[in-house]
């Protein structure tokens, strides 16, 4: 009996020494997108491996020449978990300054289970100004008031439309040149 109770001791012992799998930081990310000049489109900031999330924020920052800012919403990740309370978050959508966007945050204020996975926290509507790359800066982002986040950035590349003739003008153009020609031979017929 005693040989098993020690046996079961340092097992317990040896188990309790070996070092806890750490968990995966989670993964902070600002969606990359293509556009025209013009164009107005949205880019999304995820997550991906979140456990039990009650909190997070992120600054963004982009080229102004490029592109701007011109509202951020709530992703539905946080809010999908809530159970009694409308609405489950606490959003904040920031302040935006030239080309950056302060202070996005959200908190889970309703009873567990707590968000967990991977979601969209927070979705940007931006407006392409002029051609080139903007570089999607992720910083100070928080998870649960943690520092240890993976930030990913992301890029917005908007080109030049192409330039296409319509073919209003295409037509305008071949009757032009019609009209000129008949116009000469009807003139042609009255000098003979």
């Amino acid at each position: 009996m005693l040989k098993s109770t020690a046996l079961a001791g340092l097992v317990v012992g040896l188990l309790g020494a070996m070092p806890l799998a750490a968990a995966a930081a989670p993964i902070v990310t600002a969606q990359s997108a293509s556009v025209l000049v013009g164009d107005t489109f949205s880019i999304d900031i995820t997550v991906a491996d979140a456990a039990d999330l009650t909190s997070w924020q992120f600054d963004l920052s982009f080229d102004p020449a490029i592109v701007t800012a011109t509202n951020v919403t709530e992703g539905p990740f946080l809010a999908a978990f809530g159970t009694t309370l409308t609405p489950p978050t606490l959003f904040g959508s920031g302040v935006m300054a030239g080309g950056s966007i302060f202070g996005v945050t959200n908190s889970f204020v309703d009873l567990p289970p707590n968000p967990s996975g991977d979601g969209v926290l927070a979705t940007i509507q931006f407006i392409a100004l002029a051609p080139g790359v903007s570089p999607l800066a992720l910083t100070n982002a928080f998870v649960n008031l943690s520092t240890d986040v993976t930030a990913v950035d992301g890029t917005i590349t908007v080109s030049a439309p192409t330039v296409v003739p319509e073919p209003t003008t295409l037509l305008l153009v071949s009757s032009g040149i019609g009209l000129s020609r008949l116009w000469r031979r009807i003139r042609g017929r009255r000098r003979r």
